[in-house]
């Protein structure tokens, strides 16, 4: 059997302690992930398992890379995806890289609501975040534009164009999604979320982004394309948290809580522990 949702979130946010936001009683009792899964479910959205950590793909290193499902509800939902990525062993120590991270998200299958679910995730943002919405700073392309013109909270931040081939072609999330080698095969615009990390920042911005940690992702609707699939976004967990500068794991600590969910999750699914593991058992 499966650990569930209580159980994957006990075990994955790492230092759940230091990830509470004390600015309001809630927060401070249940963290920031029970808060965003009960605010967005109090909205209608239904609070989905996630998935496991452990995949049957060789993509990489056999362990959960994000929050893409094979399929998804009829209507609006929410989860917190625990994931960890392969490469980001050779990131160690760079700000926000994690050995394992939890993506707070919500989708919509309606690409209509779009911006009204952008909207929602910046509200989010800023209400229980504590967030500066003048700091925020949205990378993307030229699709981005609707959002910003129909959304006065959206203008309150700063825009970042980049070319719409440029980020097909890297498809690092900031403009379009598309990892290559996923299982799923994403491949969707999308408008990065950044806030800044140092006081260093300020001045005219250029991507990539210096002094600014990204802090999540919007998934835009693309009509032209129609793209199949919800519409939606989300947070970085433990990013958000350095965002509003609580206390959130360093990547050792990340590593440890990795180490163990994984092993956890070998242990009552018979899954075999992947190449991923390995290559983090022995970092």
């Amino acid at each position: 059997m499966l650990l569930d949702r209580r159980q994957l979130m006990n075990l994955s946010v790492a230092g759940a302690a230091g990830l509470l936001l004390p600015g309001t009683k809630s927060l401070a009792q249940d963290g920031m992930a029970t808060v965003f899964l009960d605010h967005f479910s109090a909205q209608g959205f239904e609070t989905l398992e996630p998935l496991s950590l452990l995949t049957d793909f060789g993509f990489n290193g056999g362990l959960r890379f994000d929050d893409t499902r094979p399929a998804y509800p009829d209507g609006a939902s929410t989860c917190v995806q625990p994931a960890c990525r392969i490469d980001d062993i050779g990131k160690a120590g760079e700000p926000g890289v994690l050995a394992l991270f939890n993506i707070m998200v919500v989708n919509m299958p309606d690409p209509s609501r779009s911006g009204d679910i952008a909207e929602r995730l910046i509200e989010f943002a800023i209400e229980k975040g504590e967030l500066d919405p003048e700091q925020l700073v949205f990378v993307s392309t030229d699709l981005f534009e609707p959002y910003l013109n129909d959304s006065a909270l959206l203008q309150k931040g700063r825009f970042v164009r980049r070319d719409l081939n440029e980020a097909m072609s890297v498809g690092d999330g900031s403009g379009y999604f598309a990892p290559a080698g996923h299982p799923q095969t994403p491949g969707f615009p999308t408008a990065g979320i950044y806030y800044p990390s140092d006081s260093s920042t300020g001045g005219d911005l250029s991507y990539p982004l210096q002094g600014y940690l990204e802090i999540g992702e919007i998934a835009l609707a693309d009509q032209q394309a129609a793209r199949p699939g919800p519409v939606g976004g989300g947070f970085g967990l433990e990013r958000l948290a350095m965002a509003a500068g609580k206390p959130a794991p360093d990547f050792t600590e990340s590593r440890v809580a990795f180490l163990e969910l994984a092993r956890q999750e070998a242990e009552q699914s018979g899954k075999a522990l992947p190449p991923g593991y390995e290559a983090y058992s022995k970092f």
